[in-house]
């Protein structure tokens, strides 16, 4: 049975805080984890918390502990590294904290935008699939025992309903294997079905995708001048987290750009990774010797765009939901309308 990662989304960030406030006040990690670990919330976290606390009372570093935990992210074990390669762990956990805030803030709001709309697509099949199954059948026995025939348009209205409860099963059937087809091969090696290829078209070609991989850049670019990292090295961790394929390409040229001894602006500009007034700050943050502020003030712009997409996007969604399903009732009324109309008139 596969096991639960403790440590993921506001839980990650929540134990990337605490570390940082431990650190802050001066109490000895092994302390702080070992209390951490009295309050776990699960037995596999406690399991977890424990064993990094005796790692640490062993005199091991706080990095190693996390890295043979073996149930944190990679940017996370590398950014505990440079902490305390550069003496700034506490601040380097307080950004992580922030960073997975931010990200786990960013997909309860993508699942917000998806829900309501799935609700309402998987209410309509349901009451399509049970009108044109149980009730329109009816009114033909109806029909039947009357001895008269169904109307041309009654029975156009049968058979359109036949059809659009067909095809609502086989829509249903194609969305519970898409999403049964992504959840069986989330293992690593196995992103290569139709199902991941799709998601992630659809990923490379979404403008907030895009606002959120480039908000990732500009955050661990930020920390890695806060931390003195060589720039190179940020843009090659950066690549790891874009997570966009559209976006990926104008990383490694900026990280191969500074690889050759280019500064950073000569580095960014022909990535096309960002233009217009976003460009001219990061000039102008270079020239001051204020690139990391530059970058932390993108990294909150780019994270305020992305959440306004994201709700526009909802905006525009709930009215264009509501006016299908209306439409679609209103063709669901005619269609018994129809059929009771022509039983009224044969008894008359």
């Amino acid at each position: 049975m596969k096991q639960s990662v403790p440590f993921t989304g506001l839980s990650l960030s929540g134990f990337c805080m605490q570390i940082s406030i431990l650190l802050k006040s001066a109490v000895p990690l092994y302390e702080g984890l070992s209390v951490m670990a009295e309050d776990a919330s699960s037995p596999r976290e406690k399991e977890i918390l424990t064993a990094m606390s005796d790692k640490l009372r062993m005199g091991f570093p706080f990095s190693e502990a996390v890295s043979e935990a073996g149930c944190f992210p990679a940017y996370v074990t590398q950014m505990t590294v440079l902490g305390e390669r550069t003496g700034t762990l506490d601040e380097t956990m307080e950004h992580l904290s922030r960073f997975y805030e931010r990200e786990y803030r960013l997909g309860e709001n993508l699942r917000r935008a998806v829900t309501y709309p799935a609700i309402m697509i998987v209410m309509l099949l349901v009451i399509l699939f049970i009108l044109f199954t149980r009730v329109m059948p009816i009114f033909s026995g109806v029909y039947e025992q009357l001895g008269t025939s169904i109307p041309d348009a009654a029975q156009a209205a049968i058979q359109f309903g036949g059809i659009l409860s067909g095809a609502a099963l086989v829509f249903a059937a194609v969305l519970i294997a898409a999403f049964a087809d992504v959840r069986l091969t989330s293992r690593p090696g196995q992103e290569s079905s139709l199902s991941h290829r799709l998601l992630r078209s659809i990923k490379n070609h979404s403008s907030i995708a895009k606002l959120s991989a480039l908000r990732r850049f500009c955050s661990v670019m930020a920390m890695t001048l806060h931390c003195g990292m060589n720039m190179a090295e940020g843009c090659r961790m950066a690549a790891a987290l874009v997570d966009n394929d559209s976006v990926l390409p104008g990383v490694r040229a900026c990280e191969r750009e500074l690889e050759s001894g280019k500064a950073f602006y000569d580095s960014i500009e022909p990535s096309g990774l960002f233009s217009g007034f976003d460009l001219q700050m990061i000039r102008i943050g270079s020239r001051a010797g204020q690139l990391e502020t530059v970058m932390r003030e993108l990294e909150e712009d780019y994270d305020e765009r992305s959440s306004d997409a994201l709700d526009s996007l909802i905006a525009r969604l709930e009215p264009a939901i509501v006016s299908v399903l209306a439409v679609a009732v209103g063709l669901v009324l005619l269609s018994v309308m129809l059929p009771l109309a022509g039983i009224l008139s044969s008894i008359g």
